[in-house]
């Protein structure tokens, strides 16, 4: 079980390094707010991954408050980008 929760590690570092460079090439502030939220929830995936390989629950309770100040400042950036309109 341990290999598996390491390979799922390995894939979100991966896709973490591919996103940091997706920001440096991002043609707009579009791209770089969705490859931004990528990388935050990418950081929420490594605290789950880490909590369930020491099993530890306390890492849960964070990553659930965290998940919804991300997705309240995902809105907020939306909001922000598309100067309010709907």
């Amino acid at each position: 079980m341990d290999y598996f929760i390491l390979a799922a590690i390995v894939v979100v570092i991966v896709s973490s390094v591919v996103g940091t460079v997706r920001v440096a090439l991002g043609p707009d502030d579009a791209t770089r707010a969705v490859v931004g939220d990528l990388l935050f929830f990418c950081a929420l995936a490594l605290f789950v991954l880490v909590g369930v390989l020491r099993s530890t629950t306390v890492l849960f309770d964070v990553t659930l408050l965290a998940m919804l100040c991300g997705i309240l400042a995902t809105t907020a950036l939306a909001r922000m980008l598309t100067r309010g309109r709907r």
